[in-house]
């Protein structure tokens, strides 16, 4: 369970109504959800980093021994 409500993310215009409606928070509690979405975002660039070395650990792999694996099955009907 996050410490924060969920934000009505449909639209941007949606969440810039909840954020004029939602009252202005202690300056306390303004940085401490600062801190949270940092720590959020720090993930995130983690993530896309795994993400872009796990690609370059693949593409070889995918152009010489997986992907003409995966193209013969399709062209043999056994996908």
């Amino acid at each position: 369970m996050t410490p924060f409500p969920s934000f009505p993310l449909n639209g941007e215009g949606e969440l810039r109504v909840w954020m004029k409606q939602e009252k202005k928070k202690p300056l306390d509690e303004q940085r401490r959800i600062v801190a949270y979405l940092d720590g959020l975002q720090a993930k995130v660039n983690v993530l896309k980093e795994l993400q872009i070395k796990s690609g370059e650990e693949l593409r070889p792999l995918f152009g010489q021994t997986l992907l003409p694996s995966v193209l013969d099955k399709a062209f043999t009907g056994e996908l």
